[in-house]
């Protein structure tokens, strides 16, 4: 065989070579996107739900905490009043974090 076509058969060869590779990396990636959505996508369900089982709980404890002192009004108040009190430092802890003189 002569050079040229020794050279022009490693020219087929590896672009053949090539394109097998860009399918197959092709394909992993597509198969990776595919799990990595799945997980997120649980995720995201599971997330949802702890949400609203606790929103429910903590009703059920304001439910519950008014049937007990006879006034839902002062339960609510009573129930939310540790989320205020978490609103308001963290309030103070990012106007602080944002101060320029500092």
């Amino acid at each position: 065989m002569s050079t040229i076509r020794l050279v022009v058969e490693a020219v087929r060869l590896a672009s053949s070579l090539a394109v097998k590779e860009i399918t197959l990396f092709s394909d992993e990636v597509d198969r990776i996107a595919r799990v990595v959505s799945g997980w997120a996508l649980w995720g995201g369900a599971i997330l949802l739900l702890a949400c609203v089982s606790g929103f429910l709980l903590l009703m059920a404890l304001v439910k519950g905490l008014g049937g007990l002192i006879g006034s839902e009004p002062i339960a609510a108040v009573i129930g939310a009043a540790p989320f205020t009190v978490a609103a308001a430092m963290l309030a103070f802890w990012g106007l602080r974090k944002m101060d320029i003189r500092r």
